[in-house]
């Protein structure tokens, strides 16, 4: 896992509400000590951290909620010091200053977090279909993978390759060529069970990894697969068709190259044999 993606990771909601409890619990700790150590010692890193956390890796709703909750603190705690002769205005003069400056940080944390999200997923995800690019594939099927190893299940891998995919774009133009490979698209995700993993690994390849899935489900899926892919192509009269490679493992290989290569050589299999059918092995 990149460092990107550590940052960018989202905590259980257990582990939520520990950060939650424990920034609650530290923005108190925080206001007792400058409350016993007086105006000499500067807190303001102390309190907004907490505040920061609770941004990034919490939610936002609550980030604001603890914001005030820290202002009101803080302006307790400094009013507390100043004695009945402190003069209010300068306090409440602080303690907007203060929460302008916290609820400015939480939106441009949201906002920096939005961003940043946006642009690891777009790095991940073929803009046209939608399904994970290359670099998306390739980095959560090792996680598949791991996972399948873990758990010393099968795992089964399709590489599909569209026939005559050329004559379309050609044919009809590339306009129609897109809404041809988005379709194709949209019927893998019809039949991803929430473990599996789609994506496009080039102009009209695409490839399936079924974790928990042998040799013999892996080619009743292709089958059926196929049969769809094939009637939503009639639907709008594209006159392609579909070689598919399936590769299926009893025990998991050592890495998703092993997998994802057995399963192009066998669509090559598919397509030297005349196109528009299934090659299958297992091991």
């Amino acid at each position: 896992m990149n460092l990107r993606r550590i940052i960018l990771s989202r905590p259980g909601r257990l582990a939520q509400i520990g950060l939650w409890s424990a920034s609650l619990a530290c923005v108190g700790a925080v206001g007792y000590l400058h409350l016993l150590s007086g105006l000499g010692y500067e807190f303001h890193l102390f309190f907004i951290l907490p505040v920061l956390v609770v941004a990034w890796f919490v939610s936002i709703r609550r980030a604001y909620v603890l914001a005030v909750l820290t202002v009101v603190l803080w302006y307790l705690a400094d009013r507390q010091l100043g004695g009945e002769g402190s003069d209010r205005w300068p306090l409440l003069f602080n303690t907007l200053v203060r929460i302008s400056i916290l609820g400015g940080a939480v939106w441009l944390l949201a906002r920096m977090r939005g961003i940043l999200e946006r642009e690891t997923r777009l790095a991940r995800q073929d803009k046209l279909t939608g399904l994970a690019n290359r670099l998306g594939f390739h980095q959560d099927g090792e996680l598949l993978l791991n996972m399948t190893r873990r758990q010393a299940i099968p795992v089964s891998a399709l590489f599909i390759d569209l026939d005559h995919f050329k004559t379309v774009n050609d044919r009809f133009g590339h306009e129609t060529g897109d809404r041809l490979l988005a379709r194709v698209a949209a019927v893998l995700r019809e039949r991803l069970r929430a473990s599996d993993l789609a994506g496009r690994l080039g102009g009209d390849e695409f490839a399936l990894i079924l974790p928990g899935t042998g040799a013999a489900a892996a080619a009743d899926y292709a089958a059926a697969l196929r049969e769809r892919l094939l009637e939503a192509m009639r639907e709008d009269d594209w006159p392609v068709t579909f070689s598919i490679g399936v590769a299926s493992f009893a025990t998991p290989p050592a890495d998703l190259a092993t997998l994802v290569r057995e399963a192009d050589r066998l669509m090559y299999t598919a397509k030297h044999d005349g196109r528009d059918c299934i090659r299958s092995s297992s091991a």
